[in-house]
């Protein structure tokens, strides 16, 4: 069974402190930028959310990687196309935060012609230098399907528009039409630099060793581990693991990712 969505980390203290019973309304775009906000001229991130939850949630749940990291990306956020229940752990902590989308329609395990033109769409975006894109759970599974996508057009081109992938907790495996990528059969190897992030506690731990193990270059394809479960880490040493990767994946592929 595949979780449609993660388990929130804690808020950030500045934001107040929520306890088990405690629901929150948010505004979208709060913590960091959302597609349609200017541009600060830095190399940015896509970054895609677990399936039951929303842009705004993901904002939040990474916003100690977004402190850690804000001086040299900026981060952009947006909603999947499809709207959803809200997926385990969201509630009680964030009711009233909807509503809540996944990138996969319910029972089908390709990706829809309107997620991929909101991706592309996205990336496209005049102003914004994509360098990268990282996604949690259901959003990591996406963005692995993505980085075979630009793939496949750099190869075509000679660049694609990211450079780099990060996949945190991620379930599945890449799915999408026409990728060369199946269940069981030859595959294309995801040759882009990326970094796996796996919850040694994680129910679904499984499915983001298989998408690490089986999906990617092993020699581009880092796996770090932290002793939690099917979410992020909390601890500032273990924020700082991460975020010392993701500069490490940036300065590898300089250049790699096209500028619009």
């Amino acid at each position: 069974m595949r979780p449609p969505g993660p388990v929130p980390n804690n808020p950030s203290p500045t934001r107040g402190t929520y306890g088990p019973h405690t629901s929150m309304s948010l505004t979208p775009g709060l913590l960091s930028a959302t597609a349609t906000a200017p541009p600060s001229g830095k190399p940015t991130i896509l970054c895609l959310h677990g399936g039951g939850t929303n842009s705004t949630i993901f904002n939040i749940q990474t916003i100690r990687l977004q402190r850690a990291l804000g001086a040299t990306f900026d981060f952009v956020f947006i909603d999947a196309p499809f709207e959803s229940p809200a997926g385990p752990g969201v509630m009680p902590i964030f009711e009233g935060c909807g509503p809540y989308y996944r990138w996969l329609r319910p029972g089908v395990e390709e990706l829809d012609a309107e997620t991929r033109a909101l991706i592309s769409a996205t990336l496209a975006a005049k102003g914004r230098h994509f360098v990268g894109i990282m996604g949690f759970s259901q959003g990591g599974q996406t963005a692995a399907a993505t980085c075979l996508e630009q793939q496949v057009v750099a190869a075509k081109v000679g660049r694609g528009r990211i450079g780099f992938g990060v996949f945190l907790n991620s379930t599945s495996l890449p799915v999408t039409a026409g990728s060369g990528v199946d269940g069981d059969g030859d595959r294309q190897l995801i040759g882009l630099p990326s970094l796996h992030v796996v919850g040694l506690q994680d129910p679904w731990r499984e499915d983001g060793e298989r998408l690490w193990q089986k999906y990617f270059e092993k020699d581009k394809a880092k796996k770090v581990e932290f002793d939690v479960g099917h979410r992020l880490p909390t601890r500032q040493e273990d924020t700082e693991v991460i975020a010392r990767e993701i500069k490490r994946l940036y300065e590898e592929t300089k250049g790699m990712a096209q500028r619009c």
